[in-house]
């Protein structure tokens, strides 16, 4: 026995399959968002040296530092 397919059936599952690739793009993008660029992992690696260094001078206005400490 053959299925009997109409227009509207295929159209709707093409607007199916739509919605679906549209949601994998999404998520496609959030990834590239997370994801750090070389340049990025280097500029963190140095940042969390210097903070576990107790150096917040390129963080924190030497000034401002001072006025805290006094």
């Amino acid at each position: 026995m053959q299925e009997t397919i109409s227009l509207s059936d295929i159209l709707e599952e093409l607007r199916d399959i739509k919605r679906k690739l549209e949601h994998i793009e999404e998520l496609i993008e959030d990834i590239v968002d997370s994801t750090l660029t070389p340049e990025e992992e280097k500029l963190l690696k140095e940042v969390k040296e210097k903070i576990e260094k107790g150096d917040f001078s390129d963080f924190v206005p030497l000034e401002k530092l001072d006025e805290v400490l006094r």
